[in-house]
């Protein structure tokens, strides 16, 4: 167990070597004088009407989660649903550490009463089809991204993204197919046994409906913030270039190499945004306001964990399987 905390430091250490790194870079290639400018100009209603978009879209994913949990036979009330979801997000947004918010959402809900592997399966095939359904809209825009951008670089950099997020997307579905001999491991057991659930999520569409529909809304909403964000920091970037570029942009930070995704998704906005005229401190400066928003937003979680009598992070990093059969 020493070896494990051991090695999740290190990583957690490279993860922020690599977000100082990348925002180093970023604040490098930006005017700060005419950023600041441009933040202390938006109006004082915009910061409430973003955190009531981005809070509707934690909503909607509660309530997805809580339809993903039913493919396992399995629920949680939807107000104890939305409290794990929110406890999670405190720990990645606003207390970066070596637990990340799915484990906290998957001890939490074992706690309450989930057995462990329907706990685990649930939160991280509701992380699956989330992806899935950004990668849909990333496919739709695809022809727009095109319309708009020349640069055959970063065509080819879009695309791949797309493609290297759809292939992940793909081994899980046939990881069922794996091996019997592998079975004799945990980790492939329950491997296989989410790669079982996803294909039957995939495959009904009582499930698979109404989590694409919950996603692609929230997705929407998160368009809507950066738009919103866009257009009174007064740049020029129309609802439909959000639209097409942001839904890449997040994917692409989704890749875990930073700390909450902060430095990468900047650069990236930076990168994705400048391809049609955006000024690079402007694109920064929505990054990053979008991130403070999430982390202010997220604050309510942390309250609710450290009230709350079962809060020992040390207990989520130790959760085992054999835990289970207590249950």
């Amino acid at each position: 167990m020493a070896r494990s905390s051991l090695s999740k430091t290190i990583i957690f250490c490279l993860k922020a070597a690599v977000t100082i790194g990348l925002i180093w870079l970023v604040v490098g290639s930006v005017d700060i004088g005419d950023t600041m400018d441009r933040i202390r100009g938006i109006p004082l209603w915009v910061a409430p009407l973003a955190l009531s978009l981005m809070l509707s879209q934690f909503l909607l994913a509660t309530w997805r989660w809580r339809i993903v949990m039913r493919q396992f036979n399995q629920s949680l009330p939807f107000k104890t649903a939305f409290r794990f979801f929110f406890e999670g997000m405190f720990f990645n947004q606003a207390l970066p550490s070596t637990v990340g918010g799915d484990g906290i959402r998957i001890y939490r809900s074992f706690r309450a009463g989930l057995p462990l592997q329907p706990a685990i399966n649930s939160v991280i095939l509701d992380r699956v089809l989330g992806l899935a359904s950004q990668v849909l809209l990333v496919a739709i825009a695809q022809p727009l991204f095109y319309q708009r951008v020349d640069d055959p670089a970063a065509r080819l950099t879009f695309t791949a993204i797309f493609i290297l997020a759809a292939i992940g997307i793909g081994m899980l579905l046939v990881m069922s197919w794996m091996p019997v001999r592998l079975h004799r491991w945990s980790v492939f057991r329950g491997l296989t046994a989410l790669s079982v659930a996803a294909r039957q999520a995939f495959a009904r569409p009582s499930v698979l409906l109404p989590v694409v529909a919950l996603s692609v809304a929230g997705h929407v909403l998160t368009v809507a913030v950066f738009y919103l964000l866009f257009r009174h920091l007064g740049l020029s970037a129309t609802f439909m270039d959000c639209l097409v570029l942001v839904p890449s942009v997040l994917l692409l930070a989704t890749v875990p190499v930073s700390v909450a995704g902060w430095g990468l998704r900047e650069g990236a906005m930076v990168a994705a945004f400048g391809l049609i005229g955006v000024a690079a401190g402007g694109a920064a400066a929505v990054s990053v306001l979008f991130g403070l928003g999430l982390i202010v937003l997220s604050l309510p979680g942390g309250l609710l964990w450290f009230v709350g009598s079962d809060r020992r992070v040390a207990d989520v990093a130790e959760l085992t399987p054999e835990e289970s059969g207590s249950r």
